[in-house]
């Protein structure tokens, strides 16, 4: 009988050999070969390419599946490029951009075998879909990947990815294309890694829980992933074409396109560079009023903008906020959501917001039905607070943007017979995440459980 120390020494063996596999796999395309994390006993393969680059006649086009075999082995190990941001502040990401980002990251466990049937989560990214990228520190999987497969990916933003002007041809949800290619790709190849393809949850934060919300209610959602997660702005409707045409038509124009001859928009655009798409969504963005505003689908019932998916009968054939998930779904937000905005927008002003600002603030959101608000969350209700306006408009913004939509998207899930729950993230941070959040114990007590701040606490970021 072989002693303990064989056994030992064999299964030292077993383990560098299951090692070894799980950083090389062979997927349709070819042999991807991987690393290891620092620190964690997890494997990474970064910067896989699930779509041909979206450019020339790709640009604002559904996207095409990368179907080249490789040339010798794909080394994964280092990060993707950014996609292409249209951000009006801060910048979400650091590091070049490209078009050709589609490209996606998937972290395993090191012992994981082609047989294990692991689950797999799959993450989608915030940042109004307008910035963000996989290639983010705070989007690292090494550390929520240790009993499950994690894939996070890439998509188009902001007009390269949502831009939709009928007329043109343009039918938008591009961004929401890539998505559903890269879970589509997640299907056919997660199984290599260890992954077992019946057991994905498609998972999101802000712009990310929208896009879940929309993939959700697809009529294919549920051949694509076994349940979903949104983390702050699940449950929200979409616009249609003819509700999107007023902004999206200004844009064109803004970028130098002419209008009047919608044959030549599409070709126009896709020889407009990206410094033109962005200096003119900028210049739009910044066209209204200085006071910050709830989350609607169009700030204002029609004033300002948003990259949004859109009700197009064919990629979203109907309203996701009229058909609901399809599949069994996680709807949750952060007990003060909407205080990061106004903390931003005011600053140190926040005490001296006056009664006027509120009402200013409501009449911007809300329009012809500001006064209704108004009787709901009269100023007097947060007089006893220490920051008055500060405190009113964050519980607004999170009611309005967040809860109200959650609410809605349990109802209906309830009346589907889909299997839904709710959470409610109320723990205050002590040090900073990221997002440009200063590293302040006045700022971070202000804030609160606010926007983004669950991030970390969900993917289990040192």
């Amino acid at each position: 009988m072989p002693s303990r120390s064989h056994f030992g020494k064999l299964g030292a063996l077993l383990s560098v050999i299951g090692s070894a596999w799980a950083k090389t796999v062979t997927t349709t395309n070819g042999t991807i070969e991987g690393g290891k994390c620092d620190g964690y006993d997890v494997n990474s393969f970064l910067a896989i390419p699930y779509a041909q680059p979206p450019v020339g006649d790709l640009r604002f086009a559904a996207p095409e599946p990368y179907n080249t075999t490789y040339d010798g082995v794909l080394k994964a190990t280092s990060k993707a490029l950014n996609c292409p941001q249209f951000t009006t502040g801060g910048e979400l990401v650091e590091g070049a951009f490209s078009e050709d980002c589609l490209y996606l990251d998937i972290w395993v466990p090191a012992g994981a075998t082609k047989t294990s049937k692991l689950p797999v989560k799959v993450w989608l990214f915030g940042g109004s879909n307008k910035g963000g990228s996989i290639s983010m520190a705070l989007y690292d999987g090494c550390p929520s990947a240790r009993d499950s497969i994690v894939v996070s990916l890439n998509y188009r933003l902001g007009p390269l990815g949502f831009l939709a002007y009928e007329d043109a041809g343009l039918r938008g949800n591009y961004g929401i294309q890539d998505q559903l290619l890269a879970l589509s790709w997640v299907q056919k190849e997660i199984g290599a890694f260890g992954g077992d393809p019946d057991k994905v949850l498609l998972f999101g934060q802000s712009a990310g829980a929208y896009d879940t919300y929309v993939l959700s209610s697809l009529p294919q959602a549920p051949s694509l992933f076994r349940a979903a997660a949104m983390e702050s702005s699940g449950g929200h409707d979409s616009p249609n074409l003819a509700w999107t045409k007023p902004f999206y038509s200004e844009y064109i124009s803004g970028v130098g396109c002419d209008l009047d001859d919608p044959d030549s928009i599409t070709k126009c655009l896709r020889s407009t560079s990206i410094t033109a798409m962005n200096k003119t969504w900028q210049a739009e963005n910044n066209a209204g009023p200085d006071v910050p505003t709830v989350g609607t689908l169009y700030h204002g019932n029609g004033i300002g903008s948003a990259w949004l998916a859109v009700v197009d009968g064919k990629v979203v054939p109907e309203n996701p906020g009229k058909i609901g998930s399809r599949v069994p779904a996680i709807f949750g937000n952060t007990a003060n959501d909407g205080s990061i905005d106004v903390l931003t927008q005011y600053g140190t002003g926040i005490a001296n917001i006056t009664e006027a600002d509120y009402n200013e603030f409501l009449s911007y959101s809300f329009g012809s039905l500001a006064s209704t608000v108004k009787k709901t969350y009269p100023w007097s209700a947060f007089k006893d607070s220490p920051y008055p306006g500060y405190t009113a408009m964050t519980t607004i913004s999170t009611d309005y943007s967040e809860i109200c939509p959650n609410y809605r998207a349990l109802k209906l899930a309830a009346k589907n017979g889909i299997d839904a729950w709710a959470y409610n993230f109320n723990h205050t941070d002590t040090c900073a995440w990221g997002f440009d959040v200063p590293q302040s114990d006045e700022i971070l007590a202000i804030l609160g459980p606010t926007h983004t701040s669950e991030i970390p606490f969900c993917l289990r970021t040192d």
